[in-house]
């Protein structure tokens, strides 16, 4: 009994700890918009898998949520030119977009993922180029070619506005990458964050630790009784 009850109240403190609601909330106010991505703008949507026009219907943006465990996930921003045009209406000034979220709780942004693509293919292979980085064959959340990175962790809270842009200009330097500006027409943009709440305080640690010690301990008197 005392067993049960002891696993009882680790699932409780486990499951109190790390289960959280999603981090950037499905039906939540998103604002999407940019410069020279075709145009320059900025709209009030939904963040929904559910796909919207933008820029006057130059544009379509989705998004994607998925988790990775508990208290973790990734939110995936898509977009693509409604024509076939090219993402850059002027191939020879600078490209951005720029997303504003609110998040539900203080969390981790501790992962990107960017893909350029042609008609829904990702475009490949990529190299590294200006400050792009870090083209792979591979990534968790984006398949196919696509610039991946989890080597940092930033606490934000609230609302929030990211942007990816191309860091040279003209938006014609994307050649540099593998990406051709002349043909490149869809864009995602993945961003992974870690509730803060997820990751056990260090009295939640100790407490966990002498519950399993306590468990072994019962376990050996359990097994000492049945000699």
């Amino acid at each position: 009994m005392k067993f049960n009850l002891l696993l009882a109240s680790l699932g409780a403190l486990v499951g109190g700890t790390v289960l959280q609601a999603s981090i950037i909330a499905y039906g939540s106010s998103l604002t999407f918009g940019g410069a020279n991505s075709p145009d320059t703008y900025s709209d009030v949507t939904t963040f929904s898998t559910t796909p919207v026009l933008l820029d006057n219907g130059a544009v379509t943006i989705w998004q994607q949520q998925v988790s990775t465990g508990a208290g973790s996930e990734w939110d995936v921003f898509y977009m693509k030119t409604t024509s076939g045009a090219p993402l850059a209406n002027n191939l020879n000034a600078l490209w951005s977009i720029v997303i504003t979220y609110t998040l539900s709780e203080p969390a981790y942004f501790d992962g990107v993922a960017n893909q350029f693509s042609v008609n829904g293919t990702p475009v490949s292979p990529l190299s590294n180029f200006g400050g792009i980085c870090c083209a792979t064959l591979t990534n968790p959340i984006l398949p196919g070619a696509a610039y991946y990175n989890t080597s940092f962790s930033a606490l934000f809270n609230g609302t929030q506005a990211d942007w990816q842009q191309i860091f040279v200009s003209p938006y014609s330097f994307v050649s540099a990458g593998g990406i051709d500006p002349n043909t490149a027409n869809g864009f995602a943009f993945a961003l992974h964050f870690t509730s803060q709440a997820s990751a056990p305080e260090p009295a939640t640690y100790w407490l966990m630790g002498a519950g399993l010690a306590a468990i072994a301990c019962g376990r050996r008197r359990s097994w000492k009784s049945h000699e």
